[in-house]
């Protein structure tokens, strides 16, 4: 579990991780060295488990989103084959989910029929049942920053 400073500084640096350790204390009212601290030890502990750029998929010619849900076969190891997917460059999430259908996958690619070549690669693997995809038209928000519900009264952490 991690206190209110830690979700404090978390709230901030998920907005921008190249803040300087000096800029985010002054704006949460921390010292330097207080942040800094915080940070690693949020590394050292797998909250913060890396730090990358948001990269806009359309300006980068990957501007069509898809879920593709899949069913296994009973005698299919859903962690094998969740493993085993989660390689492709392509595929953004890996999901096991319980219901009707197994895995559920999140693909950014350039555009229908890279979405036709990928289910078609992925139908060829071992193990599958079903598959459907889903493709979105347009995107209103997608955003993989954490929400955090923070305490109004700083003075205890």
């Amino acid at each position: 579990m991690i206190d209110n400073l830690n979700k404090i500084i978390l709230k901030e640096y998920q907005k921008d991780a190249s803040i300087t350790y000096r800029k985010l204390a002054d704006k949460i009212g921390e010292s330097p060295s207080t942040v800094f601290s915080r940070i690693k030890q949020m590394k050292k502990d797998d909250i913060i488990t890396g730090i990358v750029p948001l990269i806009s998929a359309e300006k980068v010619g990957k501007p069509t989103t898809a879920w593709i849900k899949i069913s296994l076969k009973i005698e299919t190891d859903c962690c094998d084959f969740a493993a085993e997917i989660a390689k492709n460059d392509d595929v953004m999430e890996v999901h096991e989910i319980a219901g009707e259908w197994d895995i559920l996958l999140k693909v950014k690619v350039n555009n229908n029929l890279a979405l036709h070549d990928l289910t078609k690669e992925i139908s060829k693997m071992p193990g599958i049942k079903n598959m459907e995809s889903l493709i979105a038209f347009c995107t209103i928000k997608e955003d993989p920053r954490i929400t955090f519900e923070i305490k109004e009264d700083n003075s205890e952490y």
